[in-house]
């Protein structure tokens, strides 16, 4: 029963990492695209509540949870599966401040703005693009990582079988 538990709790902290990170970053860009820097200052300031409060939290359930159902399971720590999901998740969380960061920043920028009655100007690109494409590979990382908890295989082991 407690196995069932913990999977419950990793999967739900699963679809909160997934569903308000995407949401949170699909929100940004829509909001970026606009060029309406009120508009930018208000959904990031949510963006940067939601991913600070819920987002955050539920990537410290999922190792808590990750680990538990390993231990529960038999599983080594070595298992490659579970090695290369543990490799990718740190790489994944190592992007996550600097993207916090940057999401805050593009805030501070949109705020000044907003309240200078001026449009943003070459910062705000500049923190963005580094922001989204940081944003992709993150997101990238956890679409591997899923992949590997549903399938128990690495992504070289899940071509060798399509292959």
């Amino acid at each position: 029963m407690l196995y069932l538990c913990l999977k419950y709790l990793h999967v739900i902290a699963a679809i909160f990492l997934f569903g308000f990170g995407m949401g949170s970053y699909l929100y940004l860009i829509a909001a970026s695209r606009t060029a309406n820097p009120q508009v930018i200052a208000h959904v990031a300031r949510m963006v940067v509540r939601f991913d600070t409060w819920i987002t955050t939290p539920a990537g410290f359930v999922q190792i808590i949870t990750g680990y538990g159902l390993m231990r529960l399971s038999g599983l080594s720590m070595s298992t490659e599966w579970v090695l290369m999901s543990l490799i990718i998740f740190v790489c994944v969380g190592a992007l996550w401040l600097p993207v916090l960061l940057l999401q805050k920043r593009l805030c501070q920028i949109a705020v000044q703005a907003s309240e200078a009655g001026a449009v943003l100007d070459v910062r705000y690109a500049t923190v963005y693009r580094a922001w989204f494409w940081m944003g992709v590979m993150g997101f990238a990382g956890m679409f591997v990582i899923v992949l590997m908890m549903v399938t128990k295989m690495t992504p070289v082991q899940l071509l060798g079988y399509w292959l």
